[in-house]
């Protein structure tokens, strides 16, 4: 091979070397491209690709809606077997236990009866021709209940309600069971929630120092339940807590627990059968209420709570944005016996001292408001309520309360000791007066469907009576000042106030019941009214007796066989009538709802320069109206 070939030979496998060397360094981009170019001229594989993902996005709207469906299906309240519950996840709970299934009707008044409940269809009791079968699923029935709270007396018992031996006592019963929850329910309301889009119903605990519950059945497929809205309702400070209220220390709110203070596994009550137990002292929230914000879409939206505070014996308002406590009603003028009473109590030293200064003061002197009650809004702001002093009920209004002025958090704290309210501070104590005035309890009030005319319900010892008292200009002139001598309404208000129902207890099957020196039987609101003017009054201990709104004649009966007395009734805006018994809570479903209380006819907040006489003279003319 001569030397020529031999270095074109060389030479090319330089030029080989070379190459592949410049080739592998340009491999990763010769392979994106090649990647790409694959793509490229692949367009079949790429065009499948977006087809189903085309496909998909075509069904996607389905498979949402799908799920959305049966969801819906599933949660829908009449979805289920038990749909009163929340919808067909339900059926696998335990059902609500029935508490009564029929409602007995009085003379020809089916139709009446059929358009207030839900009745079953061709069904009729056949052994009580004046009975009427509740639809299934629209029975009265129990959502929530608790067992008793048994409260020892400190005669028998000293381990538990005194304060040395809190601790050791709270270690004992917290894995005690059955739980307590509920002490004494007394009244409810209904709010409604606007950032939910939904209603909850409230519970006033008048129990022990009191709580607030709340009640709900939320749009999912699980009901919510109960929920401690507010805890120390009614009593926090105890500065005003006397022997008369209860057997605890005078300035000593009772507390609360969550678990019953007898059991026969605790210290406390191992001679329970030798201790004597009663209810719990009544210290807490008695009466609730949704203040009225004017042009509202409905009374029961608004942020600030009415409470009714018997532990510190006075009526305040819940700030919604800030929680303090502005103080409503705490002095009322006295009922008319009061002032003769306080005469003969007095000396003859006494007696000179207050003739001297009568002839300079013409207003009697305000005492402080004692059991305040059915808290009751008017159309116009004012605020009705009711007190029991004596053996007395007094139902008074609180004008133009919606106008109030707030207090601050800070204050709040102080309020508790106050005396009066910054209302009753001014010079002429014209804010509150007195409506009616009767011998025995007043059990509750309620609007008619007129906004016109307002309903009292009193319990004496022999029976009950509903008067009908006209709302009108008039009653800023009457100060209701008679002689309760009987049970009738007193000399300023014969004229006015007129009777529209009574009842005996002999007509009860129930044992008799004694009203007098037992204050716990004569609790709780106990009347309601609604959309068409039909009364609901609870008459015997567990029965509810439904009165015409023409001529207050009873149209029918709803009873439950077994139950505790009831305390409360009160219509939600869910469709349910609610009644309350001191550890219970039951509701039937109803075609018609409760009376609605418009909100356009609040009075305008009035001018820092009003002077006094205006003011009346707007009420004057609003009441006119």
């Amino acid at each position: 091979m001569s030397s020529g070939e031999i270095r074109r030979r060389k030479n090319a496998t330089n030029r080989q070397t070379a190459a592949n060397s410049m080739s592998g360094k340009a491999s990763p981009l010769t392979q994106t491209k090649r990647s790409d170019n694959t793509d490229e001229t692949n367009p079949r594989q790429s065009g499948k690709k977006s087809l189903k993902r085309r496909e998909y996005d075509e069904y996607a709207w389905f498979a949402v809606f799908l799920f959305a469906a049966s969801y819906f299906v599933i949660t829908r309240r009449g979805g289920g077997i038990h749909h009163s519950r929340g919808g067909l996840l339900s059926s696998f709970s335990k059902p609500y236990q029935i508490s009564a299934s029929s409602v007995s009707v009085m003379g020809n008044q089916e139709e009446m009866i059929g358009s207030i409940f839900y009745i079953a269809k061709n069904q009729k009791d056949s052994t009580k021709s004046s009975s009427l079968e509740l639809a299934h699923n629209h029975q009265l029935e129990v959502v929530l209940s608790s067992p008793p709270d048994l409260y020892c007396t400190e005669e028998t018992t000293d381990k538990c309600n005194t304060n040395d031996n809190q601790e050791e006592c709270k270690k004992q019963i917290i894995n005690e069971q059955p739980m307590t929850f509920l002490s004494y329910l007394i009244s409810t309301t209904w709010v409604h929630d606007e950032e939910l889009g939904r209603g909850f119903l409230l519970l006033a605990d008048g129990g022990r120092s009191g709580r607030i519950w709340r009640w709900e059945v939320g749009g999912g497929p699980i009901t919510i339940g109960r929920s401690l809205h507010m805890e120390s309702s009614g009593c926090r400070s105890g500065l005003w807590v006397d022997g008369d209220d209860t057997k605890m220390r005078n300035g000593t709110c009772p507390e609360n627990i969550f678990s019953g203070s007898v059991s026969s596994s605790s210290s406390c009550s191992k001679t329970a059968s030798e201790q004597k137990t009663s209810s719990p002292p009544l210290l807490g929230s008695a009466s609730l209420a949704v203040e009225l914000t004017r042009d509202a879409e409905r009374s029961s939206i608004g942020k600030n709570i009415i409470v009714a505070e018997w532990g510190e014996k006075r009526i305040v308002r819940v700030e919604g944005e800030t929680g303090a406590r502005t103080p409503l009603v705490v002095l009322v003028p006295p009922p008319a016996h009061h002032e003769k009473i306080e005469m003969e109590s007095q000396g003859q030293e006494e007696e000179e001292e207050a003739s001297h200064e009568s002839e300079e003061v013409s207003v009697p002197e305000w005492v402080r408001v004692q059991r305040p009650n059915h808290l009751t809004y008017t159309p116009f702001g004012d605020l009705l309520f009711s007190d029991n002093r004596d053996n007395v009920g007094i139902v008074y209004r609180l004008k133009e309360a919606v106008h109030v002025q707030p207090i601050s958090a800070e204050q709040s704290r102080d309020a508790h000791g106050w005396e009066r309210s910054k209302m009753e501070d001014q010079a002429d104590q014209n804010n509150v007066d007195i409506l009616f005035q009767t011998d025995g309890v007043i059990e509750g009030l309620a609007l008619g469907s007129d906004y016109s005319m307002l309903y009292i319900l009193v319990a004496s010892p022999v029976g009950k009576t509903v008067y009908r008292l006209p709302l009108d200009s008039d009653d800023d002139e009457d100060d209701g000042s008679g002689d309760a001598t009987s049970n009738e309404p007193n000399e300023g208000e014969k004229d006015s106030a007129s009777v529209f129902y009574s009842m005996h207890f002999e007509d009860c099957e129930e044992d008799h019941i004694d009203y007098n020196g037992n204050v716990s039987l004569s609790v709780g609101s106990k009347l309601s009214v609604d959309a068409q003017g039909t009364l609901y009054m609870i008459t015997c201990p567990s029965t509810v007796t439904l009165l015409s709104r023409e001529q207050g004649r009873v149209i029918g009966t709803l009873t439950s066989q077994g139950s505790k007395s009831f305390t409360s009734i009160g219509f939600g805006e869910d469709g349910y009538l609610y009644l309350t018994s001191p550890n219970e809570l039951r509701r039937v479903k109803t075609r018609i709802g409760g009376m609605a209380v418009p909100t356009n006819l609040v009075v305008p907040q009035p001018s820092k320069l009003a002077t006094t006489g205006g003011d009346e003279q707007r009420r004057q003319k609003r009441d006119k109206n």
